[in-house]
């Protein structure tokens, strides 16, 4: 059975202030888990019921407490309403930027990006298209929240994901050409595409900050042939990261 500091301690992971100053997370799911266990990221404790397939192999593992929970403690421990057999809590990793103009391929730049399953949808397709990074601007999403973690299907654990002041970042690294969303841009498909670069990807109500147009050297968009207002942010980013990847094939 659960004490309840272990339940208030892992509850208390669900908030973002509590992830900062602990400086750890909740991987949920046993696919999730399981890609856990195979990154390089530490981890605290394990929480699964007795028939998760996996347990067996955690027996005596020393880099890790296992604990065996019955559903109803899962459900408890769980952001989800339906938990899937298990629980890590894991320790964050802060990545620093390469020094500047030491960017060498092909990045994405998020803008105040709000939305978590947006945010977990981008760092997945970096993983897929197996960009550099991505790099978030300081008051988008924590990449560590549960639905980010969610939404990004274990990618999290193999995406360099950073996050900076994107006018100070683009302001140091000028080696490399920024390419912005706009509805009002180029036809990305006829129009010149770098193999190296960063994206930039605005915020999912406003576009692209103000501030970060004077950095912008190439106004991109994706042509629309129906009657849609617009589109989700990360249908908009693998639209476009697709087609980077594409010229390069």
């Amino acid at each position: 059975m659960l004490s309840k500091q272990q339940l208030s301690f892992v509850r208390a992971l669900h908030q973002k202030k509590f992830r900062q100053m602990y400086g750890k997370f909740l991987v949920e799911g046993d696919k999730p888990v399981r890609e856990l266990l195979a990154s390089g990221f530490k981890i605290d404790a394990i929480y699964s019921v007795s028939k998760w397939g996996f347990a067996k192999e955690l027996v005596n593992n020393p880099q890790f407490e296992h604990f065996t929970v019955s559903e109803t403690e899962l459900e408890r421990l769980s952001t989800l309403e339906n938990p899937n057999q298990v629980i890590a809590v894991a320790n964050m990793i802060n990545r620093e930027l390469p020094a500047p103009n030491n960017l060498t391929g092909l990045y994405l730049a998020c803008d105040n990006l709000n939305d978590p399953g947006n945010a977990g949808t981008i760092i997945r397709l970096a993983d897929w298209f197996g960009l550099s990074g991505v790099i978030f601007s300081e008051n988008s999403v924590d990449i560590y929240n549960p639905k980010v973690v969610s939404a990004a299907k274990g990618s999290l654990f193999r995406v360099n994901c950073y996050y900076a002041s994107l006018p100070g970042f683009f302001a140091e690294n000028t080696g490399l050409p920024v390419y912005g969303t706009f509805m009002d841009g180029a036809d990305i498909y006829s129009e010149k595409l770098s193999s190296t670069g960063i994206i930039v990807i605005g915020n999912e109500a406003n576009g692209i900050s103000n501030e970060l147009l004077p950095y912008i050297q190439h106004r991109i968009a994706i042509p629309s042939f129906g009657k849609a207002e617009s589109l989700n942010a990360g249908v908009a980013a693998g639209i476009v990261i697709s087609e980077f990847k594409r010229r390069q094939v």
